[in-house]
């Protein structure tokens, strides 16, 4: 039994430009794009069930050019349910760096001495058998070299993006 994403995927890998639009609302998450979508292909095939539209689609080249006629019809539609899954998608992304940020900072701040001192520990643990590895070892690989290595680039790394962050923030605040 197919889904709505399904046929949606299968539009975006097979169908024309027009279409393969319509098949970009399917695999979005937001409901109204999504049916608009359905609305769409339901208008080109006749059939509002997954399975029988996307067979209908595959099978007869009509209904194909039906759905990039109404996909032309309803561009700016199509464009604007698109441009919304993607500022959808890019506000999770968001939100998400965004916790991650605050654990950190969180555990930065923590008053119990295990949680504060846990991430700067691994990354000085890192360094060190990174260190012991190359010393200890005739001819080092670079996998297992980078790998000890990830710890102490991730904690660098992820505690500077946190500073940029507030600093742009609060540079943003001032004007």
């Amino acid at each position: 039994m197919s889904t709505w994403k399904e046929v949606g995927e299968w539009l975006k890998s097979n169908a024309m430009e027009g279409a393969s639009l319509v098949g970009s609302l399917l695999t979005g998450n937001i409901p109204n794009a999504i049916a608009s979508g359905v609305s769409l292909i339901s208008g080109a095939t006749g059939y509002a069930e997954p399975d029988k539209a996307l067979n209908a689609l595959q099978k007869d080249p009509q209904a194909l050019l039906r759905l990039k006629e109404l996909a032309y019809q309803n561009e700016a539609s199509i464009r604007s349910h698109i441009l919304e899954i993607k500022k959808i998608e890019l506000l999770d992304e968001q939100a998400s760096h965004k916790e991650t940020q605050e654990t950190i900072r969180a555990g930065d701040k923590a008053e119990d001495r295990l949680i504060r001192w846990t991430r700067p520990g691994l990354c000085w643990a890192g360094i060190f058998l990174s260190a012991a590895y190359i010393m200890h070892t005739t001819n080092p690989s670079d996998t297992i070299f980078f790998g000890l290595m990830t710890l102490p680039y991730s904690y660098m790394g992820l505690r500077q993006i946190g500073k940029g962050i507030d600093a742009f923030v609060v540079s943003k605040g001032d004007k």
